[in-house]
C-alpha cells in the first residue's frame, strides 16, 4: 500500500470515527475494542503489516480507541483522583521506564537510534499498550452494558460464519486446519483469532444461573455453546484448559457470593452440558473420542510423560535448558532487546523460543529485576479483584446483575490466567499488553461503580 493510501485511508477512519462518536459514543468504542481483539481472524490474516505499509491493524484501531476522549458528552474528570486506577496505571508507568531505559537502551548499549527503531517502534504493542487502561477506565465506568451488547451480537455472528466455513468448505472466516491425529483422516478447525470469545462462559453462567433478565439473553447462550463446539473441534488442550478455567472461576464465585451448593449449581448447568454433548455427536460424530484423547493428553503433559502417540513434549526437552543458560548470563537485568545476540551454537536457534516458555523466556530477556517490576501489576490486580469481590459481595443486591456478571469475566480471566495456564504468564511482553489492560481497565471501572451505588 502506498503511503498517499495509508494517509488517505487513516483519514478517513479517523473522520467517520469522530463523527459515528459523537452520536454513539458508547457502541462506538465497544465496537473498536471488539474489533482490536478481532474476533474472526480477518485482520490478522488479511491486513498484516505487509498490506498495510509496515503498520498493523491494532495501530489504527488502538488510535480510535481514544477518539471518545474527543467528546464532549464523555466525562473525563477525576482520572487520577482514582486510587485503583492510578496505582494500576502507575506500576506500568515505572516498568515503561524500565522497558525504556534498561532494555531497551543500558543492555543492548546501541544508543538512542536503535532504541526509538527496535523498541519503541517494532515493539510499539508491548510498550505503549498499557495506554488502553485510560479509554477503557473512561468508557467502563460510564455504561458496561454496551460492551455485552456488542460482544454477544458479534459472537453470534461470527461462530454461525464459523460452523457455515466448517460444514460446507466455503470459507466465510479464515480457519486453519490439520489433522490432529496422523492417520485418523479427523480434522482439527482452529480460528486465526477468536477475539474476546472467554468473556461469554462466565457471562452465559452468571445469567443462566440468576435467570438474569437480559434483552440478548438467547443470543448469549447460542453464541457460548457455538464458542464451546468450537472450542472442541480446535482438538487443542490449550483452549480446553481456558475452558476449566474459565467454568471453575464461576463456579467458585458464584458459590461465594450466593452461598449456593455446587450440586445445586451443576444441575443448573446440566441441561445445557448434555445439550452441548449431544449436537456434537449429531453433527460431528468422530470427534468426542478425539475430545477425550485430547483430555488423557493433556494430564500426560501435566505428569511429563509421552502423549498417547508416543511423543514427548520438545518444550520441556529443548527450550527450558536453552533459557536457563541465557539467565544465568544475566540474571538481574536480562539481555535486553539485544536478545538473539546471546544465542549459544549448544542450541537451536528455535530453542530460544520465548511464547512457548514465556517465563523463562522473559526472565532471560528482562531479568530478575525488569519481571519483579512488571509482576507489580499482576500483584495489584489481585489487590483490587479481592477488593472488588469485598465491595460487590456486602453491596450485591443493589447492584446491577450486568455489573456483576462482568466482574465474574475478570475473576475468570485471573484464575485462568494465574492458576490454570500459569506457564504462560508474562507473555504479553512479547504478544502485546493490550488484553492484559482491558481487564484491568475493567476491574478498576467496576470498583468505581460499586462504589458509586
Amino acid at each position: 500500500m502506498s503511503l498517499f493510501l495509508l494517509v488517505l485511508m487513516m483519514l478517513a477512519l479517523g473522520s467517520v470515527g469522530f463523527i459515528t462518536a459523537r452520536r454513539w459514543p458508547d457502541y462506538f468504542f465497544w465496537a473498536v475494542v471488539v474489533l482490536l481483539f478481532d474476533p474472526t481472524g480477518h485482520l490478522t490474516v488479511f491486513f498484516g503489516k505487509e498490506a498495510l505499509g509496515g503498520f498493523y491493524y491494532r495501530d489504527f484501531l488502538f488510535v480510535l480507541a481514544f477518539i471518545p476522549f474527543l467528546v464532549p458528552d464523555v466525562d473525563k474528570r477525576g482520572l487520577l483522583a482514582f486510587r485503583p486506577f492510578l496505582i494500576l496505571l502507575g506500576v506500568q508507568l515505572l516498568f515503561f521506564l524500565y522497558h525504556v531505559f534498561v532494555f531497551g537502551y543500558w543492555q543492548p548499549g546501541r544508543g538512542w537510534e536503535y532504541v526509538v527503531r527496535y523498541v519503541l517502534v517494532r515493539e510499539r504493542m508491548t510498550v505503549f499498550g498499557f495506554l488502553l487502561i485510560i479509554p477503557v477506565f473512561v468508557m467502563a465506568r460510564r455504561n458496561l452494558s454496551v460492551l455485552v451488547n456488542v460482544l454477544v451480537i458479534t459472537s453470534v455472528i461470527v461462530y454461525l460464519m464459523y460452523f457455515v466455513s466448517v460444514v460446507s468448505g466455503v470459507e466465510l472466516l479464515p480457519l486453519w486446519q490439520a489433522e490432529r491425529y496422523r492417520g485418523t483422516g479427523i480434522l482439527r478447525y482452529l480460528m486465526f483469532s477468536s477475539g474476546l470469545s472467554d468473556m461469554l462462559v462466565p457471562l452465559s453462567f452468571f445469567v443462566l444461573a440468576r435467570k438474569v433478565v437480559y434483552r440478548y439473553r438467547n443470543y448469549l447462550f447460542i453464541a457460548t455453546l457455538l464458542m464451546l463446539l468450537a472450542v472442541m473441534l480446535s482438538l487443542t488442550k490449550s483452549s480446553y484448559i481456558n475452558v476449566a478455567g474459565l467454568a471453575v472461576a464461576s463456579l467458585f464465585l458464584y458459590h461465594r457470593f450466593y452461598r449456593t451448593s455446587f450440586q445445586g449449581v451443576m444441575s443448573v448447568l446440566l441441561v445445557p452440558a448434555m445439550g452441548l454433548l449431544l449436537l456434537m455427536w449429531a453433527v460431528f460424530p468422530e470427534y468426542p473420542s478425539l475430545v477425550w484423547r485430547q483430555i488423557a493428553d493433556l494430564w500426560l503433559f501435566i505428569t511429563g510423560d509421552a502423549y498417547t502417540s508416543g511423543i514427548v513434549e520438545g518444550r520441556l526437552v529443548n527450550q527450558w535448558p536453552a533459557h536457563m543458560a541465557m539467565i544465568s548470563q544475566r540474571p538481574w537485568f536480562g539481555t535486553g532487546a539485544g536478545f538473539s545476540e546471546f544465542f549459544s551454537l549448544r542450541f537451536h536457534p528455535s530453542d530460544y523460543e520465548v511464547t512457548d516458555l514465556p517465563v523463562t523466556g522473559h526472565l532471560a530477556m528482562y531479568g530478575a529485576v525488569g519481571l519483579g517490576i512488571y509482576s507489580l501489576l499482576y500483584f495489584q490486580m489481585w489487590r483490587y479483584t479481592v477488593v472488588a469481590f469485598r465491595e460487590i459481595k456486602r453491596k450485591i443486591s443493589k447492584l446491577n446483575e450486568l455489573d456483576i456478571a462482568l466482574f465474574f469475566v475478570v475473576f475468570g480471566w485471573m484464575v485462568k490466567t494465574f492458576f490454570f495456564k500459569p506457564n504462560y504468564l508474562f507473555n504479553e511482553l512479547t504478544t502485546g499488553t493490550l488484553l492484559i489492560n482491558l481487564y484491568a481497565g475493567i476491574l478498576a471501572a467496576l470498583i468505581y461503580r460499586v462504589r458509586k451505588v
